[in-house]
């Protein structure tokens, strides 16, 4: 099993209040980066599909720990966060490769793969999703695929390669002018997609179909 206990990074970093902290996929947790003692644990936050909420504490530079109902604290900031593996993907590889031996093999390298925003992605049926080719944890899921002015496509954030969260854009009523960070992508459509995934499964069930047929014929000789 390969040993991965000293992985270092490189980590990116994101700034709350003025702290900066390191993703750390590794971990899966926010790491100040003055203060190395200092996490922010899954346990802290509320994870959903697609990001992760954090009610900030800039006081303790950590998560909020007082009851999160009523009338919080002004100091007290809700933030949204993307996954910390999509942001982190090397740290999540590296404790996957030590605790989950073989976890690429679910991650099959052969899909179709198609264009967003100038990066490559997967058509992943199985995750109703595109999944970046680089980075396995990061993925736009067909969900937020949406026509616009006659195109098929995605907002995208291009510093991140993630759908912008809905409080910063709203993809049906999109500002006259948009953040420069942030682009409309086309994707194919429904119909194209389900081609593209239809060539593939028809290719590999005639492959595996060849395959068999040829495993057949190999024990016939040798009987």
């Amino acid at each position: 099993m390969k040993q991965t206990d000293d992985y270092k990074g490189p980590f990116p970093v994101v700034e709350l209040e003025g702290t900066s902290f390191y993703v750390n996929g590794y971990l899966m947790a926010l790491v100040e980066v003055a203060d190395a003692g200092n996490h922010i644990t899954m346990y802290d936050l509320m994870c959903l599909d697609d990001h992760v909420e954090l009610w900030y504490d800039p006081l303790t530079k950590n998560a909020f720990d007082g009851p999160l109902v009523g009338i919080l604290p002004d100091r007290v900031k809700l933030f949204w966060l993307y996954p910390f593996d999509a942001l982190d993907p090397l740290g999540k590889n590296a404790w996957m490769d030590e605790f989950r031996p073989g976890w690429r093999e679910h991650y099959p390298s052969d899909l179709p793969v198609v264009q967003i925003a100038g990066k490559d992605f997967f058509i992943d049926e199985q995750r109703n999703a595109f999944r970046d080719t680089e980075n396995y944890w990061n993925q736009i899921k067909f969900a937020d695929v949406f026509k616009h002015n006659g195109r098929t496509g995605v907002y995208i954030d291009t510093k991140m390669l993630q759908v912008p969260f809905p409080h910063e854009l709203d993809p049906y009523h999109p500002p006259a002018e948009l953040p420069e960070h942030i682009i409309f992508a086309e994707v194919p459509d429904g119909h194209h997609t389900a081609f593209l995934l239809h060539e593939y499964n028809r290719s590999h069930h005639t492959r595996d179909q060849s395959s068999q047929n040829g495993q057949d014929n190999g024990q016939g000789m040798i009987r």
